[in-house]
Formats: structure tokens, C-alpha cells, sequence
């Protein structure tokens, strides 16, 4: 756990030094988190209409928010619980939304589908149950590993249909594999953190 909180202060103090400075303070880390949401139907719009590069761009932009408001959040102690419940489920729909439209016809895609979705309903009940059982909890180093994994999934799928790059594809899926198995990981790790909270309110 310690190597894991270590790990995340290095990511974010090399984030904030390249960004922390021309980010305002008086943006908060949930306002990006919005324009993420904002930024989801735009992205599916131009996929669909075949404006890959647009979209491949916007798509970048969008998961880049990701990064910076996490680390907006924990560097200028502006964590709240709210955050902790929209964050991951911005974060979700994006990945589902590109998902979606990379195609249904690949069974790794599919996984991910079926995950996202039961994803998104841990995480609102996670907020919900958080009356009962103390504040919800964060995301933990194996599920930032999962996003990044599955946004360079998307990333390379994307850039492959531009340039008509089939390998481009066919690493994707690669990718894609190993951020199931973080996806896997994730799932135990805050699956453990709950139980054990569940105990200590319970004592």
C-alpha cells in the first residue's frame, strides 16, 4: 500500500510541474470532471459521422482530464466525495462510449462492456451505501492503470482506423487484455478495502 501511495505522489508531482502552474486555482479538479461528461456525446458524434481525427483528438483531450483532476485533487487537498463518485463513472462512460463504437464484434470489447456496466453500479452504490458505512472510497493504483491501459486501447484503434494501420488494431486488443487483467485486480483490491471498512464501522 505504501509503494502504492508513493508511486501515485511521483505521477502526480511530475503532473502538477507541468501543469499545476497553468491550471488556475480557481478551477476546481470536478469542474474537468464535467467537461468530461461534455465531452462523451461530442466524441461519439464525430465517431459516428466518420470524423475519426476530430474525435481520435477530443478523445485525448477528454481522457487527459482524467489524469489532471485527480491530481489537481490531491495536491490542492481539494478531494471531495462527490469527486470520488463522478470522477470514475466519467471515466467509465468515455471508455464505454469509444467501446462502443470500435465494435461490438470483438469479445474483449464485450467484456469490457458487461464490466463498465456493473462498474458504473458499484460505484453508485458504493455512494449510496456511504451514509452507512463512512465516505466512499477512491480509485486505487490498479484501476489508474486499467484507464490508462484501456484509453491507449482506444487511442491505438483509433489511429489505426485513420491511417489504416491493422496492426494499430491488433495491439489494441493486446492492450486491451492486459487492462482486463487490471480490471480484474481493481475489482478484488476494492472489493477488500470495502469489506474491511464494512468491519470497522460495524466495530
Amino acid at each position: 500500500m505504501k509503494k502504492n501511495k508513493n508511486l501515485q505522489n511521483k505521477i502526480d508531482n511530475i503532473i502538477y510541474a507541468i501543469f499545476g502552474k497553468i491550471i488556475s486555482k480557481k478551477i476546481k479538479p470536478n469542474y474537468l470532471t464535467i467537461i468530461r461528461f461534455f465531452l462523451i456525446p461530442l466524441i461519439y458524434f464525430l465517431l459516428i459521422n466518420e470524423m475519426l481525427a476530430l474525435g481520435f483528438f477530443i478523445f485525448i483531450v477528454a481522457a487527459s482530464t482524467d489524469f489532471l483532476d485527480g491530481t489537481l485533487a490531491r495536491k490542492r487537498n481539494q478531494i471531495t466525495d462527490i469527486g470520488k463518485i463522478i470522477d470514475p463513472i466519467a471515466d467509465k462512460l468515455l471508455i464505454g462510449t469509444a467501446l462502443i463504437y470500435l465494435g461490438t464484434e470483438y469479445l474483449i470489447i464485450k467484456i469490457f462492456l458487461v464490466i463498465i456496466s456493473f462498474e458504473i453500479l458499484a460505484v453508485l452504490t458504493s455512494g449510496f451505501l456511504s451514509r452507512f458505512f463512512g465516505r466512499p472510497l477512491g480509485a486505487n493504483v490498479f484501476g489508474k492503470i486499467k484507464m490508462i491501459l484501456q484509453s491507449v486501447a482506444v487511442a491505438f484503434f483509433l489511429f489505426g482506423r485513420i491511417f489504416d494501420f491493422k496492426i494499430m488494431i491488433i495491439l489494441s486488443e493486446v492492450v486491451l487484455v492486459c487492462a482486463l487483467v487490471f480490471a480484474i485486480a481493481s475489482g478484488i483490491e476494492q472489493s477488500r478495502l470495502k469489506l474491511k471498512k464494512i468491519k470497522t464501522a460495524k466495530i
